[in-house]
């Protein structure tokens, strides 16, 4: 999925790097832990009007395979209906061009209970409960739900071996994002914390839908940061030979 050319650059605003102010970022957020069945997961949603019907965005890992999953949908008062996406396809199709898609289809419907959302994921073969707790939100004005003030984004791009979570901290001076974690997807341990700042690279702020600030390409050892500074354009980060770390690619 090879993301050199941005197509889903937010017009409202969304252009400004980490020096950004809280009430400037335009991003509007829930973070849940919970069980869907009986396996744990991290839920991160974002909501915007995307077009059409979708307004919320988010991502989604099983705590045991650690493998951020896009999700696109609708939020109303009381319900939060959610689509997964399977492929580079429906990658391209439904988050960068904006299909529009059934949503009747999708296999995540949940209540919208505040703090706690409950519901059910389905498929062909089988139901399954769900049942999330509310830990962390960002609005345009303060992160809460966290003492430190920090909110974690697992953002959609990843390579096969790691996922990258995005540390969002509210400062005195607005929000800022200067760590950026790679998760080993088998060990679940943090095997480097990157800075997305360097390069030149106004990271964080960039894309309508926060978790695209990261995307993955064809090399299956290579993500791209978007970044704005004054134009767009990428910041290629990808896994040394030795398989220690990330780097960047000149």
């Amino acid at each position: 999925m090879l993301k050199k050319i941005i197509l889903s650059v937010s017009l409202f605003g969304i252009l400004s790097g980490s020096a950004a102010a809280a009430s400037d970022s335009g991003y509007v957020l829930d973070n849940y832990e919970g069980t869907i069945g009986k396996s744990p997961v991290h839920v991160s949603l974002q909501r915007y009007s995307f077009g059409g019907e979708t307004n919320v965005k988010g991502s989604y890992y099983y705590d045991k395979y650690r493998s951020p999953i896009p999700l696109y949908g609708k939020i109303t008062s009381d319900a939060i209906v959610l689509c997964e996406v399977a492929n580079d396809q429906e990658y391209d199709d439904y988050l960068t061009q904006g299909k529009k898609n059934d949503l009747s289809t999708c296999p995540l419907k949940l209540t919208n209970g505040g703090d706690v959302l409950h519901g059910t994921w389905q498929n062909a073969k089988r139901t399954l409960d769900v049942v999330l707790n509310q830990t962390a939100s960002m609005d345009k004005a303060a992160i809460s739900g966290n003492p430190a003030k920090t909110i974690e984004i697992p953002f959609w791009g990843q390579t096969a071996s790691h996922s990258f979570i995005g540390i969002y901290e509210m400062k005195d001076d607005g929000l800022s994002v200067n760590k950026v974690m790679a998760l080993n997807k088998s060990s679940g341990k943090v095997d480097q914390v990157i800075d997305p700042q360097l390069h030149q690279c106004d990271f964080g702020f960039y894309m309508t839908a926060i978790y695209q600030n990261i995307e993955r390409l064809n090399n299956s050892s290579q993500i791209a940061l978007n970044c704005y500074s004054k134009t767009d354009f990428s910041v290629i980060y990808g896994l040394s030979q030795d398989k220690q770390n990330y780097s960047f690619v000149d």
